[in-house]
């Protein structure tokens, strides 16, 4: 898993597993620290586990009221997983 390019929207690319679920955790606990809506590029992801995807949704949680993040060019692995996790009541928004 890398998270690179501009602090606006960092691209996520590669997989989201057990052996990147850490750096997966600090990436997001960082972005929500700042307390602003998070844009992620996810073009790149080609695979992310169900404990990775209820990480996104514990860090959308932590974010300030009226802040979401932003899932841009979400791949059907995420799309698939949020679709059986129900992420509805959390404040992430979905773009394919």
């Amino acid at each position: 898993m890398d998270l690179a390019g501009a602090p606006a929207r960092p691209k996520v690319s590669g997989e989201i597993d057990r052996t990147t679920r850490g750096a997966w955790q600090e990436a997001l606990g960082t972005l929500v620290a700042r307390g602003e809506d998070v844009h992620l590029d996810l073009s790149g992801l080609t695979f992310i586990d169900v404990r990775g995807a209820w990480l996104l949704i514990e860090a959308a949680r932590g974010l300030p009221a009226g802040k979401k993040v932003f899932l841009h060019r979400t791949p059907y692995c995420l799309r698939s997983v949020l679709a059986l996790i129900g992420s509805d009541p959390f404040p992430i928004e979905v773009e394919t």
